[in-house]
């Protein structure tokens, strides 16, 4: 009988903390830059780039480094106890920053899904109105994902199996309508970008540059690789993490390509919806249109559940790494499956996001981001530091340069839009603020310890 998670309920985690909702509206921007071809090979493109991130993983799990505590412990072992430090506070941020992302999705297709749950206006945030309906329902997908995340991993991981795999038959379902009612002619040009202003390479590079946040999330197996069964092989979850990069990248290429080949793709670049909008339209179906906003739906709940999930696992290890006195790393596993009060934290912390509503959608997906590629360029430190051969060393310093390049892509793009004062720049700044006193409170109290000792 199987007492841990198998290979495909890690995998189907991976997958699910990859592949959420925002491939509903951000598929109108990849066509306008790249358009339908383009966007299959950035699509490509980032895929390699990410399978070389999740190469240094997969190095270290390999070498048995993520049996306990998962990047975090692998870090802290290899490179000290600052940087295992930073890569639980940027995960714990991160984590949450998705959960949050994810309750205020809900509330937004839901209501796509049903206008009269959207509710009258309560208030304003950010310039933009906040309806009650749409609160409601963030704060119950909130309360949801804290309760299923409060049952045993098994009860967790089965739950994703159903969501995931329901997502996919839906998905299948309306991409098969696409090829059987679609027009070749839609996909045409297929390497034109829609603005004259930008060459075929440029257009192509302009994606592909977005591409590594849209393949994040494969690391959510780092955490639960200590409680796979006994039948799954270190190895095998590395190769859990590349195989979901891939499989995300053909679920990514088959939207694309679906959409474009049922109506004219220039028609979808203004859409708020276009995923939906294509099918609406160009086969006169609002049933595909709200699969495809169902599908999105449990892609929300995907997201929410995997990093749910990986959060109550970080947050165990980050209250240990700030605890004086903490366990050694040999204890350390035990403190991974206490998921009661770390639910808690996440849940009041996501509920607390969640009342921005949708003017907090692209903040939090920046955090979230630049939180992501600060782990990355850490764990491939760490995989370069304990890499003998010269191929591993090669690949982490190629998976470090993608997640520099991540970081420094959020930062100049949320700058960009509004300089110092961006809300994703703020909350980053303030959550180093405060990891920065808290370790050094840490600091104090161990020496204050080990005074008392002698």
């Amino acid at each position: 009988m199987k007492q841990g998670l198998t290979g495909t309920q890690l995998f189907l985690m991976s997958f699910g903390g990859i592949v959420g909702v925002g491939w509903i509206t951000v598929l109108g921007q990849w066509l306008s830059l790249a358009g339908p071809g383009g966007s299959v090979i950035a699509l490509v493109a980032g895929m390699l780039a990410m399978l070389l991130v999740a190469s240094s993983y997969a190095f270290l799990a390999g070498e048995e480094r993520l049996t306990s505590g998962g990047e975090i412990n692998a870090v802290e072992d290899l490179l000290g106890h600052a940087a295992g430090y930073a890569v639980s506070t940027a995960l714990a941020l991160s984590c949450i920053s998705v959960v949050a992302f994810e309750a205020v999705s809900t509330g937004w297709i839901l209501v796509t899904l049903f206008p009269a749950l959207e509710g009258s206006v309560i208030y304003h945030a950010f310039g933009r109105e906040v309806h009650s309906g749409t609160v409601v329902i963030a704060l119950l997908a909130t309360v949801g994902f804290a309760l299923l995340n409060l049952r045993p991993v098994g009860h967790t991981a089965r739950a994703q199996n159903v969501v995931v795999l329901l997502k996919i038959a839906i998905t299948v379902v309306f991409c098969s309508a696409s090829v059987l009612k679609g027009d070749t002619q839609n996909l045409l040009p297929l390497l034109v970008p829609a603005s004259p202003e930008r060459s075929v390479i440029g257009g192509i590079l302009a994606m592909a540059t977005t591409m590594p946040l849209w393949f994040a999330g494969f690391n959510v197996v780092a955490q639960l690789a200590g409680e796979r069964d006994v039948s799954v092989s270190a190895k095998t979850v590395g190769r859990t993490m590349h195989l979901s990069i891939m499989a995300a990248c053909v679920f990514y290429i088959c939207i694309v390509l679906a959409a474009a080949y049922v109506v004219p793709w220039q028609s979808l670049l203004s859409a708020p919806l276009p995923a939906a909008t294509a099918f609406r339209e160009g086969l006169s179906s609002s049933l595909l249109a709200n699969m495809v906003l169902i599908a999105g739906l449990l892609g929300i709940f995907s997201a929410g559940i995997a990093c749910f999930t990986a959060a109550t696992r970080v947050l165990n290890l980050l209250w240990r790494q700030l605890k004086p006195g903490s366990l050694p790393h040999t204890a350390r596993a035990s403190a991974v499956v206490r998921a009661g009060p770390a639910t808690l934290v996440i849940a009041a912390t996501a509920m607390l996001s969640s009342l921005a509503g949708m003017a907090a959608l692209i903040p939090i997906v920046n955090v979230a981001s630049l939180c992501t590629a600060m782990v990355y360029l850490l764990v491939c430190a760490a995989a370069w530091k304990h890499a003998a051969r010269l191929q591993d060393r090669i690949r982490a310093v190629l998976g470090a340069c993608v997640a520099a390049f991540m970081c420094g892509y959020v930062i100049f793009s949320a700058m960009d839009e509004a300089g110092w004062v961006a809300p994703e720049v703020v909350i980053t700044f303030l959550w180093i603020f405060l990891a920065v006193i808290s370790w050094l409170f840490r600091s104090k109290g161990m020496q204050h310890a080990t005074s008392s000792i002698q």
